[in-house]
């Protein structure tokens, strides 16, 4: 083998390292990006009220990256179950539930105002896009479990 043919095989495998090392970087980089995304939306969703005087109050949830899918639960104490509606759109997961009969709450302000919920409204977004007819919603004593695959 010519010294010209070791150099531009020597060269090839630079390249090809150098590569690798870019893919991995970019890879890293996105990934962490995701993840400070993430926390923001988790930071950003805990500073939200959990009600408002329009007479809605959001559900606590959770979404969990179990590898093939996201698994979310969200808990709906004192919710009539046939009133459940979950719909997707793109990266959203929209839930509305109406509450078995009217809570309300007094008092909360020193001008002695009232405030009535009826229902349960809340909006989650996934950094994947949905396909609604791959999603399984379970609904068991006020709990929603919603799977949904990555593919």
């Amino acid at each position: 083998m010519s010294a010209e043919d070791e150099f531009e095989r020597l060269w090839r495998r630079i390249k090809e390292v150098e590569k690798s090392i870019r893919d991995y970087v970019e890879e890293e980089f996105r990934k962490t990006l995701e993840d400070i995304r993430s926390e923001l939306r988790s930071i950003d969703r805990m500073l939200m009220p959990s009600w408002s005087h329009e007479g809605y109050l959001r559900p606590l949830y959770t979404v969990k990256d179990v590898g093939n899918a996201y698994v979310i639960y969200i808990d709906l104490p004192k919710v009539d179950e046939g009133s459940i509606d979950v719909r997707f759109k793109d990266n959203l997961v929209m839930i509305r539930a109406k509450l078995k009969e009217g809570l309300t709450l007094s008092n909360w302000s020193s001008r002695g105002s009232e405030v009535r919920f009826y229902e349960y409204r809340e909006v989650i977004e996934l950094p994947i896009r949905i396909d609604p007819k791959k999603v399984r919603v379970n609904v068991k004593r006020g709990r929603v479990q919603i799977i949904v695959p990555k593919e």
